[in-house]
């Protein structure tokens, strides 16, 4: 059981937090429905999203005795319960009399945070839900929370919010018109080309290490650890011909033998849940041939790697 002090004092000292962190307009609106849950790869910029929706909300002049926002991966919070989770509510109601707007940040944390959910919509509050990808994919979430709420993807930054997040005016005419803003445009496209935007990424001047480390948690974390794959050498096999093949159609049979001959035994059923696995966490994307038949669509697409 949380004691009911630890909540008021999360609830008040994340007033603070959010609005000290400097936030990136995103292509992302939340104020088309009422609840959202937002998916994506790990490290997208799922709870800046949150921050962003609550800086626009105090802009409009709601205040925070309108609004919750718990991050679930406050230390001071595990152990925490399903049972526990009205206590926000509660706690919420000795700070203000408005019906708060709530933002509920890594809430794959509470076993059971699910029927919580289902019950905030069904008595009709607002709810912004983010995830990790290790406990709560969007598969998972349209089988627990279908209908109830919008599933919202998120992905690394688009270039223009690239631009500004590295403080370039992606809308400055003169960039173009001028050999020096022409010149920082290629700068910057030629390290967004080369090494994505993943927003904590964006502004790093040495970016490999940190992607190579997410990389790493995604691999092992959101698909071998999740799926409890024994296979780690074949998985990483098939990973690396997938990134060697890139804009290189490559059916099931194909992927399977090509790990085979490194000397990894492997059935072509377990390669398309492998396939399928990564799809889900949001590392590869598949791209099927809009002019093939549907046996081709399905078994034989290109596969893109996750902002690359």
């Amino acid at each position: 059981m949380i004691k009911q002090e630890i909540i008021k004092e999360i609830i008040l000292e994340n007033r603070t937090e959010v609005m000290r962190h400097r936030v990136i307009p995103r292509n992302i609106k939340l104020n088309e429905f009422d609840r959202h849950v937002l998916v994506g790869i790990r490290r997208a910029g799922k709870s800046y999203i949150l921050y962003g929706r609550i800086h626009e909300l105090i802009h409009e002049g709601y205040t925070w005795d309108d609004i919750v926002y718990i991050n679930f991966e406050d230390e001071r919070l595990a152990g925490i319960k399903s049972e526990d989770l009205n206590s926000i509510l509660e706690v919420h109601g000795q700070l203000s009399i408005q019906r708060p707007m709530l933002f509920l940040d890594e809430v794959q944390n509470v076993d059971g945070w699910d029927k919580f959910a289902r019950r905030l919509a069904d008595n009709k509050y607002k709810v912004v839900i983010t995830g990790s990808n290790a406990k709560m994919l969007s598969k998972d979430v349209e089988t627990t929370l279908g209908g109830r709420y919008m599933t919202r993807e998120v992905f690394p930054f688009s270039f223009d919010e690239y631009l500004i997040s590295n403080g370039v005016d992606a809308t400055d005419e003169d960039l173009t018109a001028t050999t020096a803003g022409r010149s920082t445009l290629k700068r910057h496209y030629e390290e967004y080309f080369r090494f994505g935007a993943f927003p904590e990424c964006a502004t790093m001047p040495v970016k490999r290490d940190y992607l190579m480390s997410l990389y790493q948690k995604v691999y092992l974390g959101d698909i071998a650890a999740r799926h409890g794959i024994e296979n780690i050498f074949a998985l990483r096999i098939l990973f690396r011909k997938l990134a060697e093949s890139i804009k290189q159609p490559i059916s099931f049979t194909r992927a399977t033998n090509i790990v085979a001959s490194t000397g990894a035994k492997i059935a072509k059923g377990t390669v398309i849940n492998y396939l399928d696995h990564a799809k889900e966490a949001y590392l590869i994307l598949p791209l099927s041939n809009i002019a093939d038949n549907l046996a081709g669509k399905i078994t034989n697409p290109k596969y893109y790697f996750i902002d690359n």
